[in-house]
C-alpha cells in the first residue's frame, strides 16, 4: 500500500500488530475559516497517537505531546483504532492513493468532534476520510479532496460559531 506513516519521536514505539504511530494535528475553531486548505489551518506541532496492547492483550492508545520530552497527553482504550483501519481501507481502494505517495496523518477538530484520516502528499491534492461520526456536510468513511473537505469543515465551524455568538452565555451550550 502506498500509504506510509512518518517516523515518530524516539519515545513512541508501536506495539506489534498495532497501528503505526500517527501524527495528530489538532485544529481549533479560531484556526478554521481563514484558510482554504487543511494544511494552512494545522499550524501547531502534532501530538503522536501510539497504539499498543496491554498485558491482557487489549488494545490501548497513548497520545504523546509534541516535543523532545513526549509526555503523554492522554491514554485509554483504542476505540478509534478499528475506525482508522476502516478509513485506511477506504482510502486504499482509491486509484489516486494506490498510484501516489501519501503520508498518513490524523486531523482533529475537537469542537466539531471531528477526527479524519489525512493523507498528505507534496505532489498532489491531500485526501481526507472522516473517522467515526462526522459533522454536517461530511460523511464517515467517504474520501474527500482538499479543499472540498476544508470547505465542509469551515461551514460546520461557522454554524457552531454562530451558535456561540447567539448565546448570551456560552456555558448554556454545554460541552
Amino acid at each position: 500500500m502506498p500509504i506510509r506513516f512518518p517516523s515518530p519521536p524516539e519515545a513512541a514505539p508501536a506495539g506489534e500488530g498495532a497501528l503505526p504511530p500517527q501524527p495528530v494535528y489538532t485544529v481549533g475553531l479560531d484556526e478554521l475559516g481563514a484558510t482554504g486548505m487543511a494544511e494552512e489551518s494545522a499550524t501547531a506541532a502534532p501530538s503522536w497517537r501510539v497504539s499498543r496492547f496491554d498485558a491482557a492483550g487489549r488494545s490501548e492508545v497513548v497520545e504523546l505531546s509534541p516535543g523532545a520530552a513526549a509526555a503523554p497527553v492522554s491514554a485509554g482504550d483504542d476505540r478509534f483504532g478499528p475506525l482508522i483501519r476502516e478509513a485506511l481501507a477506504v482510502a486504499g481502494q482509491d486509484e489516486r492513493v494506490t498510484d501516489g505517495d501519501y503520508e498518513a496523518r490524523l486531523y482533529r477538530v475537537p469542537a466539531l468532534t471531528l477526527l479524519a484520516l489525512w493523507l498528505h502528499s507534496p505532489e498532489s491534492v491531500d485526501l481526507f476520510v472522516p473517522v467515526g461520526p462526522a459533522p454536517p456536510g461530511l460523511e464517515r468513511n467517504r474520501l474527500y479532496e482538499d479543499p472540498d473537505f476544508t470547505a465542509a469543515v469551515n461551514e460546520a465551524a461557522a454554524g457552531l460559531r454562530e451558535a456561540y455568538d447567539a448565546a448570551e452565555n456560552a456555558d448554556e451550550l454545554g460541552s
